[in-house]
């Protein structure tokens, strides 16, 4: 009963007893990577409006049929193109009678940069009414999202050194690690280009796909003696 009661003893002891004190610095570090962007997201769209409902979805598919072609013979690939959205619904708002309105959305992904201008007016010559953005990114973003991160990690650990050495205490082990956020900023074009603009025939619209920024924080506890 003793020994039984001093194993109790012990335990309990065990389970109250205090963590043991740290000595601490808590930093944030940051890392950015710049990449320069190797593929185009072309969102565009068909507006067809007519009298009678059919009218209006027959309309916006022989020229969204048009609009495919073309980008295709522009350079564009068949698995690379989807559809995002299709809506039909009367407007009785603009006009003293019915109108019915199609909007049928395409998106274009390309890998060769030089046909985003090729394809954005193959898409407009063949009836498209809008080019509603073109997004350049990066094909390989974990690579970038995996360098920010560890350069985010190296600069905590290059500010606790520096606050460690002016304090005159070295840093002898990481207590805890977090991960804040990795942010991702590709370049945004957007286009007002719409059918009726004025467009040179042989000309292909200039785009600058530029660059795209990861930035990575990490917030890091390094214990110091």
């Amino acid at each position: 009963m003793l020994l039984t009661a001093c194993l109790l003893a012990a335990s309990c002891m065990t389970i109250h007893a205090e963590e043991p004190f740290h000595r601490s610095i808590t930093v944030t570090g940051t890392g950015t990577v710049t990449a320069k962007n190797d593929m185009a997201t072309v969102n565009l769209s068909v507006q067809t409006m007519a009298r009678d409902a059919k009218a209006a979805a027959r309309d916006n598919a022989d020229i969204m049929t048009a609009v495919r072609s073309a980008v295709l013979g522009a350079g564009a690939t068949a698995d690379h193109i989807e559809t995002m959205g299709y809506n039909q619904y009367d407007d009785k708002g603009r006009m003293k009678s019915t109108v019915y309105e199609a909007d049928n959305r395409m998106k274009i992904v390309l890998h060769n940069l030089d046909q985003t201008g090729k394809v954005m007016d193959a898409a407009i010559n063949a009836g498209a009414n809008h080019i509603d953005s073109v997004i350049f990114s990066v094909r390989n973003e974990q690579e970038y999202r995996d360098e920010a991160l560890r350069r985010a990690v190296a600069d905590a650990k290059r500010k606790a050194d520096v606050i460690a050495k002016t304090l005159g205490r070295p840093v002898v082990n990481i207590i805890s690690v977090g991960e804040n956020h990795t942010e991702i900023m590709p370049r945004y074009a957007m286009s007002m280009k719409a059918a009726g603009d004025s467009m040179a025939e042989n000309a292909a619209t200039p785009m600058e796909a530029g660059t795209a920024d990861f930035e990575s924080h990490v917030t890091v506890v390094f214990e110091i003696v």
